[in-house]
């Protein structure tokens, strides 16, 4: 599959600003792996998936005393993993925790039942689908640690002055993108949940 790249904005990490806690946090909500001890373990669910296998396997290779390339490494990875969409992992983990597949389906721009189609490897997952699918984990990944499975459902319901009054819901209808600009600010309210500032 094609990987779908799209834009942050000004949130990407700067080498060495990835801790290994929020890399390891992303790999098990991308679904690559259920919980994970270690940053190696991470790499290494990576490395199986085919998955940022260069630089994965350069970090595993590093002798871990070697501080700085390996720092470098993580943040490498964790900001490649936004153009990594992983629909068929992704799946479950997002759909647990919003527990709505009409949630769910409204966020994505599709159908319930094409949803679960999708869910269930029924059909293929288009490539748009499937990055919409990755954004809206990534998003998740931001959120949790400021908001429970509840918090994190109401935060894409509430409306909120960052988007003119909308809520999310509202703004990930119709036909968009993950790298429209209508949808950045989005993320950024997202990362701001993340680095504990208030946003509205």
């Amino acid at each position: 599959m094609t990987a779908i790249q799209f834009k942050t904005g000004s949130i990407k990490p700067r080498p060495g600003s990835v801790s290994e806690a929020q890399f390891r946090a992303r790999v098990v909500r991308m679904g690559l792996m259920k919980h994970s001890a270690t940053t190696a373990a991470a790499m290494q669910a990576l490395v199986r998936e085919g998955i940022c296998t260069h630089a994965a396997t350069q970090w595993l290779a590093l002798d871990p005393g070697a501080a700085d390339p390996r720092d470098q490494l993580l943040a490498e990875v964790y900001q490649r993993l936004e153009e990594c969409p992983s629909a068929a992992t992704e799946w479950p983990g997002v759909r647990e925790i919003l527990d709505n597949d009409e949630l769910l389906a409204a966020l994505l721009g599709i159908s319930a039942i094409s949803l679960r189609r999708y869910a269930k490897a029924e059909r293929h997952c288009p490539d748009l689908i499937a990055a919409r699918l990755h954004w809206l984990a990534l998003v998740i990944d931001q959120l949790e640690g400021s908001y429970n499975a509840t918090g994190i459902r109401r935060w894409f319901q509430r409306p909120r002055l960052a988007l003119d009054g909308q809520p999310p819901r509202d703004r990930l209808s119709g036909d968009w993108d993950p790298h429209d600009d209508a949808i950045r600010p989005i993320w950024e309210l997202a990362q701001s949940a993340r680095l504990g500032l208030v946003a509205s």
